[in-house]
């Protein structure tokens, strides 16, 4: 009974209608996100769980999904859906409940008719994997907040006035000046006729030598920005990606982790952890930067039977 159960549960994330055939059928509605402002309760999306004790043809959707699951024949599969149906049937004549895990209960009324009583422990709806119905307080309007500022003063700098500063500061100038001279010489030097190679240009610019170390050291100041620069542009292109595939979420950082180290294992290394304003902690095993891409891959991935709850979740960058 339980295997039925938990294909049945399996078939209504991503059908609005599973048949038991001989037994009725369970019908998904679709119910938008609700705001309860007399109990300040927001409740998510989800769908909403019926039961219609017409519906009792078989579509082949459970028959086929059982079979293929648990590597049995069709034929196999729709004796496992009679012998269900018969002990389900002979469990509420005698008066039991009969419980299907998260998908509700099944009892009998006094004249023979199936109630079934959906459960609220799961949406059913892959969109809204993870989100739960929370409380919030509204909004005071006529609180008033006060906003202060610290100034601060600056200091003033004092001057130091011992001989060694203002003999480092002279020391300095004469240094500027001698640059100087010398770098109005140079040209000179060159424009004079052969003769003049005899000189010994060396006295002149042995002294700038030192002087001209000090200029070197504004390249590392360029190299500095465009580092700057690149960790810019490889920030921006990660932004740029913000449709994520959901495998799983959790309200603790713990268990996320090991989550998310588990997936990284088998080779989605880009797999993530997402947090929002919430609390909600989300695994992204993939991102994306087009939705179309994302939806792709969703497709792709829910082919795999661990995979089959996947959802596409953009992130607000």
């Amino acid at each position: 009974m339980t295997m039925i159960i938990q294909h049945i549960s399996s078939l209504l994330h991503n059908h609005d209608c599973v048949i038991v055939p001989g037994l009725g059928g369970f019908v998904a509605n679709h119910r938008a996100s609700v705001i309860k402002e007399d109990k300040n309760l927001f409740l998510p999306p989800a769908k909403e769980i019926g039961f219609n004790r017409s519906l009792i043809h078989n579509d082949g959707l459970l028959a086929n999904c059982i079979s293929r699951s648990e590597g049995i024949s069709f034929e196999e599969a729709l004796f496992a859906i009679e012998d269900f149906v018969a002990l389900v049937r002979a469990e509420i004549v005698i008066g039991k409940n009969i419980d299907l895990s998260d998908i509700g209960s099944l009892r009998g009324d006094a004249i023979g008719n199936i109630l079934f009583t959906p459960a609220t422990t799961n949406s059913f709806l892959p969109e809204a994997f993870g989100l739960t119905s929370f409380r919030f307080e509204p909004l005071d309007y006529n609180h008033t907040v006060k906003f202060e500022r610290e100034i601060r003063v600056p200091r003033a700098l004092k001057h130091k006035s011992s001989r060694y500063y203002w003999g480092a500061v002279a020391a300095m100038m004469a240094g500027l000046l001698f640059l100087t001279t010398s770098e109005l010489k140079t040209p000179e030097l060159n424009q004079q006729a052969g003769f003049l190679n005899s000189l010994q240009p060396t006295t002149v610019f042995s002294n700038t030598e030192t002087q001209a170390v000090e200029i070197i050291e504004p390249v590392e100041v360029v190299q500095e920005e465009q580092d700057i620069y690149t960790a810019t542009n490889n920030v921006k292109a990660k932004v740029n990606k913000s449709f994520h595939i959901i495998a799983a979420s959790f309200v603790k950082q713990e268990p996320a982790r090991e989550a998310l180290q588990s997936f990284v294992q088998e080779g989605f290394t880009n797999a993530q952890i997402l947090d929002d304003e919430a609390g909600r902690i989300r695994i992204a095993i993939e991102s994306f930067e087009h939705r179309e891409t994302a939806i792709q891959k969703m497709n792709s991935l829910r082919n795999m039977p661990r995979f089959s709850s996947v959802w596409v979740y953009r992130s607000k960058n």
